[in-house]
Formats: structure tokens, sequence, C-alpha cells
């Protein structure tokens, strides 16, 4: 098993400490709170979502700096004190078939959908346990991994000081492409990027072929506070196209990246950053390959749920067996089939919401605000490859929607069910 020759020497994996209480102060710091501002996430105390009634001129308080503007030298190092702590994953690239339709249905429009028309062969990463002996269960704590179904990939977790070891396996067997895991926000060395380039394509750790491993190695920093995206930045491939029979090619018909041309003589892909040959970039990330890392520090609000969520796109440009662009949360299209999230009134509830992909998106609950940099809102823009904070105390019962809030997104299923119990 090949790994980063930067590593730290290996250690007993450590649990983080126990967070902060919720009335700890949080002064702006940084760029940790740059990076807040930014986003309108991070974890700002959690909130009551009733309005306080309008003082009097007289009885306001002095104006105060806006909560997420850095307070410290914008250019302070960014340094990372190790504390010891391990935190150390096995996980594993799997292929299988995904259908992001399961229940056929629409709830929205009435729709109705057969399941060879929303079905793709799917790429996901998973979290097994130490030796890649077997996936690990589901766990949708606060501090758990989450579904670990594939898509997205399980939660990855640390706290400023923690170095997260993370050992990757191909078991793409489907396609057979090499794949790879580059994060965000953390910090590491060039040898735990990940991301191929055609001028070093045999650097390690950046294309790791069907059935070879890889160790990267990452730090926890104060300023990878927050919410982050990982996912597969290996070489670029072309899609399979459909054979004479219309169904998908195999892992042979896969391997190819160079000439291939859709129906009407143009490279496949659809919206998808085409390179030279018809071959897609981050295409296993279009496929399932993508994940969040989640980041604390002894200041981070604990919390009574964490939901975690993805907006993300594929069409027959990258997957030629779905009959249509699909909009997704989290690998599911339409509400009953996007992930259905629960709380009830009291609970300090967190969102840690990412996308992928070349879209922008706009996060949107019904019947909720939170506060933001900006102030109070109830919706939020999200640009690619970026992630978004929400914290607030659950204060609404009902059956809500969450969802894009661009019309053609919610029209292509990015839309999901949010239930509160009183």
């Amino acid at each position: 098993m090949a790994s980063d020759p930067a590593s730290d020497p290996a250690s007993a994996p450590v649990p983080a400490p126990a967070s902060a209480p919720a009335d700890d102060p949080r002064p702006g710091s940084g760029r940790r709170n740059l990076l807040r501002a930014l986003t309108g996430g991070g974890a700002l105390a959690a909130l009551s979502l009733t309005a306080a009634p309008q003082a009097s001129a007289a009885a306001r308080p002095a104006p105060t700096r806006p909560a997420g503007r850095p307070a410290a030298d914008p250019f302070t190092l960014d340094r990372f004190a190790p504390t010891g702590r391990l935190r150390e994953y096995w996980v594993q690239a799997d292929s299988f078939p995904h259908n992001a339709v399961p229940n056929g249905h629409d709830m929205m429009t009435g729709a109705k959908f057969t399941a060879d028309q929303t079905t793709f062969q799917a790429i996901g990463f998973r979290a097994y346990s130490p030796g890649w002996g077997s996936p690990l269960p589901a766990d949708f704590g606060p501090e758990g991994i989450g579904a670990n179904s594939g898509i997205p990939g399980p939660v990855l977790r640390g706290h400023v000081g923690d170095t997260i070891r993370v050992h990757f396996r191909n078991n793409d067997a489907h396609y057979k492409w090499p794949h790879s895991m580059h994060p965000h926000g953390v910090r590491y060395s060039p040898g735990s990027d990940g991301g191929w380039m055609a001028d070093t394509p045999d650097k390690p750790g950046t294309a790791v072929p069907y059935k070879g491993s890889y160790t990267y190695t990452w730090q926890c920093t104060p300023g990878s506070v927050g919410s982050w995206p990982y996912h597969d930045h290996s070489t670029p491939q072309a899609p399979p196209r459909p054979s004479g029979g219309g169904s998908p090619q195999g892992a042979q018909g896969a391997q190819s990246t160079q000439g291939t041309k859709d129906a009407h003589g143009a490279p496949p892909g659809g919206d998808a950053q085409a390179a030279p040959g018809g071959a897609v970039a981050e295409i296993g990330a279009t496929l399932g390959l993508f994940g969040m890392i989640a980041v604390t520090d002894d200041r981070t609000p604990q919390v009574d749920r964490e939901f975690v969520l993805f907006f993300h796109d594929v069409s027959p440009g990258e997957a030629p067996s779905v009959k249509g662009e699909l909009s997704l949360c989290n690998g599911g299209a339409f509400v009953g089939n996007a992930p259905t999230y629960t709380a009830r009134t009291g609970e300090r509830v967190r969102w840690r919401v990412g996308t992928l992909g070349n879209s922008f998106h706009v996060f949107h609950i019904h019947g909720h605000r939170w506060l933001s940099a900006a102030g109070w809102v109830d919706s939020q823009v999200l640009g690619p490859a970026t992630t978004l904070t929400v914290e607030y105390t659950e204060d609404n019962p009902g059956d809500w929607l969450y969802h894009c809030h661009l019309p053609g997104h919610m029209s292509r299923g990015m839309a999901g069910g949010y239930t509160v119990t009183g």
C-alpha cells in the first residue's frame, strides 16, 4: 500500500474532546471567520427563530462588527499545532447500480418514472473497518459518519490539532478507472493532494489503479474549522457509450479516452468539463465520489442534530443510461427519494450543505430562517464546490420542504422533506 512520504508516524486513534458550552463567546478570528463571512455559515451560536421586539433608538446598543468579519491580521499564518490525536479512516471506492428515483414518483408535479430511466452505474466512497474488512454501519449522530451508502461518502471528522489519516483503496470493479481523494480546507503536503495532472501523470496518490491503495495524511488547523468537500480528482475519462443494444458498454468500453463522440458527432459530457479526446474531468465525482470533511474546535457549538446534504447533478453526458438530466440531493431526486431529515422542537440543529459540479444553487428551507453574516436569511447562494454551515434552534413543527431555489433544478429533482415534531 502506497502512502504520502510526508505522513506523520502512525499513532492510536483518540477521539476529539467534547465541544465547549453553547454560551462560549466566539470572537472573529482570521481566515476562519473570513470564510464564514463569504459563505454565511460557520459555527454561529444557536439562536431561536423568534424575533425580539424592536428597541427604541435611544435604547439600541452601539453598532458592532458583523459576525464573520475578520478581527485579526489577514496575513497571519494558519499554523498547525499538533496535539497527537489521530483520526484514522479506511475508505474504499465501490461501483454499484444506483436508482436516483426508487419510488418512481415526483411528489411535487405527479410525474412518473421507470427504473430504466433513472438508474446509472455509480461510484461512491464507503468507510470500512480497519484493513477494509467490512462496511461500517450508518451513524447519523452529530459525530457520526452518516449513511455510509456511497453517495455521499462518509463524513470524515477532525478537531483542531488532529491528524486525519485516510487509507484509500480503489474497488471500482465496473469502470476500472483510476481514482483519488482530494480534500478541501485541511492542510496537507503535495503527496496527499490527490489531484492528477497530465504533466506529472505518475505522481503517487493521484491515479490509484483498480485494486490499488494509497494513504493520505491531512492536518486540521484553526483555519480548517467548518464544512469542506472531498472528492475524486483523478484522470479524466470518457463515459461509456450505449452499445447497439441500447445498454452502456462494460468496463472495457469505459477505458478509452480518445476520439469518443456522441450520436451528433460531439464529445460526450453534457455540461461537464471536457478534456481532449472526449474525456470528462472529475467524472468520478459526478458519478458519486464525494463527501464531507467536518472540522471543529473547542468553541464549536454542540448540536442535537447534524444533517449533511449535497446538491449535485448527473446527465446522459456522464451516465448514458439516464433519460435526461437529474438534479440530486445525496444521490436522490424528488421528495421521498432525496433524504428526509427529522428534528424536534427545542433541538439545536446544524446543516452542512455542499455542492459539486458546474452549477450555482440556492439552499432554502420552508418555514425557517437563520442568522448569517448578512443578517437573518432563509435562502443562501452556493457556487460550485462550496459549502454552507447553518445552525439554529428548532421551533417550528410541521412537514417542510428543503430544496434548491433554482426552478430548473427543483423541477429535475433537487428537493427533499424536513419533518419537525413537537
